[in-house]
């Protein structure tokens, strides 16, 4: 097909080269995911770019790095670490949030406050669906809203998103087919998958919800147990490249931080490079000796 693949592996031996061709990556205004690209080279990751694609291969891949965002190396380790928590927060929150709300009402009432229980139920009066079926039909609603103003070009799209988001929800609480806490719980739930730097790592939770709605639903908190068991137990029997998926929360790092995970470490304290850096690359910071 006349394609040509380029490799671009980081931590080179020949820096000259690799500081021109950085800088060359990172002056590319009109790629939205130069920064991205930069940023995991520096890291001893592999690059492959395809001529005329306008994605990235990035490999090794591993969990940890999709939670991470470029700006995060711009603030002080304080906001990024804060940042990053709120990040896995609101990933647990756009996963398991539809799931926990239908296994509360529906199973484990008694774990509320009575002036809840009363709430909700008097939210709930007078919608003629089930919970499971009137928490489905919202979010399919959303993601029909979310494609279609993904799909409509210029700012049109956006005010699809944002206006149709309103006028369908406001409908649908005034013709008693869904109750207002799940407006809520889907926006949170929304919401919560747009936090995620990556947007197609953001597309699997979103299809996971899913799974975690129906097991709420119809099993309570011990289906979402279940879930939780087979999702962790999935991702951590992955290996990308030699390298767990779940790096580094199921290896134990060596002496001297990386920065990876949740928590962002100083500059200063990041030591080491990641696991997949070289071996003879693996310290990023040598101190000089005292009396050298």
């Amino acid at each position: 097909m006349g394609c040509v693949i380029g490799l671009i592996i980081g931590c080179a031996h020949d820096r000259v080269i690799m500081s021109d061709l950085l800088i060359e990556l990172s002056c590319m205004q009109d790629w939205p995911g130069a920064q991205e690209t930069v940023q995991e080279i520096l890291k001893g990751k592999v690059v492959i770019l395809c001529d005329n694609s306008p994605e990235a291969l990035i490999l090794p891949g591993n969990f940890s790095s999709f939670m991470e965002s470029s700006e995060d190396w711009y603030h002080r380790f304080e906001m990024a670490s804060f940042l990053r928590i709120l990040r896995y927060l609101a990933v647990i929150m756009a996963t398991v949030l539809p799931g926990l709300y239908l296994a509360v009402i529906r199973f484990h009432t008694q774990i509320l406050p009575s002036a809840l229980i009363l709430s909700f139920a008097e939210a709930r009066e007078g919608v003629p669906f089930s919970s499971v079926v009137e928490l489905i039909f919202l979010e399919l609603a959303f993601e029909l809203i979310r494609e279609a103003g993904v799909r409509v070009p210029g700012s049109l799209g956006n005010a699809i998103g944002i206006v149709g988001g309103l006028v369908i929800g406001q409908a649908a609480v005034e013709a008693n087919l869904v109750s207002p806490i799940v407006v809520m719980i889907v926006a949170l739930t929304a919401l919560g998958s747009m936090t995620v730097p990556n947007e197609e790592f953001a597309a699997a939770f979103r299809l996971v919800k899913y799974g975690f709605l129906i097991l709420g639903g119809y099993l309570g908190i011990y289906g979402i147990v279940l879930g939780v068991y087979l999702v962790i137990g999935h991702l951590a029997g992955l290996i990308s490249f030699g390298i767990p998926y779940l790096v580094p929360f199921i290896k134990k790092e060596q002496k001297g931080s990386r920065g990876e995970g949740v928590m962002r470490v100083p500059l200063r304290k990041r030591v080491l490079r990641p696991l997949y850096a070289r071996e003879e690359q693996k310290i990023r910071l040598k101190r000089k000796e005292s009396g050298s």
